[in-house]
């Protein structure tokens, strides 16, 4: 993953064969309990059409924004439930949570890691 700078206060983040992946902006953002505007990181999913863009979050540094993006990277999309080993059914949202633990989504053992 790499992070470059295309514009004063806008970043793109690319995946490792160098495709778009994400774009972070300083934008202002209104504080919904004190109506006061802050500037911001908003972080973008990247699309090349500016209105089919989707937002991932907004966050205060930069380098929260980047680690988000690092994290969304890693993650595989979690986006239909899978049948447990003893037959039980695992949601998306259990499969996201074992995920970010360091489990496998599917069993919830701790994964394995091959050397080779």
């Amino acid at each position: 993953m790499k992070t470059i700078q295309v514009a004063l206060q806008q970043w793109l983040v690319v995946d490792d064969v160098v495709k778009p992946r994400f774009l972070i902006s300083v934008v202002p953002a209104v504080h919904r309990e004190t109506g006061e505007t802050l500037m911001r990181y908003r972080v973008d999913h990247w699309v090349l059409q500016r209105e089919q863009r989707w937002q991932l979050g907004y966050y205060e540094l930069l380098q929260e924004a980047i680690d988000a993006c690092a994290e969304k990277l890693g993650m595989p999309e979690f986006r239909a439930p899978m049948t447990a080993p003893d037959g039980t059914i695992v949601t998306p949202a259990e499969q996201r949570a074992r995920w970010l633990t360091g489990t496998d989504p599917r069993s919830g053992q701790p994964r394995t890691t091959s050397t080779s």
